[in-house]
């Protein structure tokens, strides 16, 4: 098993209902494919990482390239892992804000307005510090078992993490609505989007 980052430049802003669109293609394909990892956005700049099979992770890899929606796309790691390390997710996201970088460790002096290209190429530390932050928890298996007070703690954050992914997604889904509405398009497959981010919500 494989991990693959990277960090690219967005050809066009993307409004709530491109990064909406996006993620679903993401988590459609990556659940197809066996596929899980992160996608974080911001300033016109992505981070992701995606981890499975080489077989399928390579291939995706090379797919981004013809992706007309990036730019610039730098390798930061390929390295083989023993275990998923992003497996409750066939795709999270989050969208960069100083609220959501506020109290990472390490990151005190990083605002959203940091989170860009140059920044992320030139700074590994800052790149680990955030893939760290939305990994969820990872125990080695030798230690065996965990204790109850362990298992609990790994369980709400898991929970958390999973209430914070979807928050996300509803709020996507609710911008791109209201965009498209002011401008008077609302459409099919956007209502297409906002119904499929619903019903992942209610299965909770």
């Amino acid at each position: 098993m494989i991990q693959v980052s990277y960090v690219s430049r967005a050809t066009n802003p993307m409004s709530s209902g491109d990064l909406l669109a996006l993620l679903h293609q993401c988590r459609r394909n990556n659940t197809k494919y066996g596929v899980s990892g992160l996608l974080l956005y911001g300033n016109g700049t992505f981070l992701q990482t995606i981890e499975g099979d080489p077989d399928v992770v390579d291939p995706l890899y090379d797919r981004i390239f013809d992706d007309k929606r990036h730019a610039d796309i730098e390798l930061l790691y390929r390295k083989d892992i023993a275990d998923r390390q992003y497996s409750e997710w066939s795709m999270g996201f989050d969208e960069i804000s100083d609220e959501s970088l506020k109290g990472i460790e390490g990151l005190r002096d990083f605002g959203a307005v940091d989170f860009t290209f140059p920044n992320l190429t030139g700074n590994r530390e800052v790149v680990e510090t955030l893939l760290e932050h939305y990994r969820e928890p990872h125990y080695d298996q030798i230690l065996g078992e965990l204790d109850a007070k362990d298992r609990v703690i790994a369980h709400l954050e898991r929970t958390i993490s999973t209430m914070r992914d979807h928050a996300a997604l509803a709020r996507l889904s609710l911008e791109s609505l209201t965009e498209a509405c002011r401008q008077g398009q609302p459409n099919d497959a956007l209502l297409d989007l906002c119904e499929s981010s619903l019903k992942a919500l209610r299965r909770q």
